[in-house]
């Protein structure tokens, strides 16, 4: 069993309700009400962000060019990927104006800020660990999915469902995950105990965030 495998262990039951969140129910059945996925998209775009400013933490807490570069494509990639969601906000009605008045949830604050304050406080393996949640689980739900063959015939969502079970996300998840290993292959007992909690938590979080889209909070 991998580090990855024993942490999502050791996190039940919250990975399970992350991954098989009612908001993901839901999505796959394209019953979720567009005024929730909108909410859900302006957020994201705001998580985005501060997701952003994660990786470029993770620039300034690593230890030798190789982990820089890793960061450092993450940045970039994520840099990319916010004009993506712009024009993909278009797609469901939603326009730059709006997405730039939209106020941050309170899920939000709390996750993003949780994030960076791992990172501000300690190294880069515990950085990974807030990250990670969200880096592979997006891929989990994707998998979740399309392995138990939940989306409906002419599912409005199905476009987001593509994106994390495409090969380069999939691909870009894996990556984030082997990395993410091993900056944890020499951790001591005490250390992983600290990745452990911070995994957890912010797979909690992530259960947050799924819960404000359902919410409108």
């Amino acid at each position: 069993m991998t580090t990855t495998q024993d942490l999502i262990k050791n996190s039940q039951p919250h990975w399970d309700k992350y991954i098989k969140h009612e908001f993901i129910q839901k999505l796959a059945d394209g019953t979720l009400e567009l005024r929730n996925f909108q909410h859900y998209l302006m957020q994201d775009y705001i998580y985005l962000f501060h997701y952003c400013r994660a990786f470029a933490l993770a620039m300034y807490k690593s230890g030798n060019f190789e982990q820089m570069r890793f960061s450092q494509q993450a940045l970039n990639a994520t840099l990319d990927e916010i004009q993506l969601h712009i024009n993909y906000c278009k797609e469901f009605g939603i326009d730059e104006k709006t997405i730039y008045k939209q106020q941050e949830s309170s899920a939000c604050i709390a996750y993003t800020r949780y994030v960076l304050d791992c990172g501000l406080n300690g190294d880069l393996a515990q950085l990974y660990a807030a990250v990670i949640p969200c880096f592979l689980g997006y891929a989990k739900v994707a998998d979740y999915i399309t392995f138990n063959n939940l989306s409906v015939a002419n599912n409005p969502y199905q476009s987001w469902i593509d994106m994390y079970s495409s090969k380069e996300y999939q691909e870009a998840a894996k990556a984030a995950t082997q990395f993410f290993e091993e900056l944890c292959k020499d951790l001591s007992k005490k250390q992983m105990e600290k990745i452990q909690d911070i995994f957890t938590t912010a797979t909690r979080m992530e259960i947050s965030f799924w819960q404000m889209g359902l919410d409108l909070s």
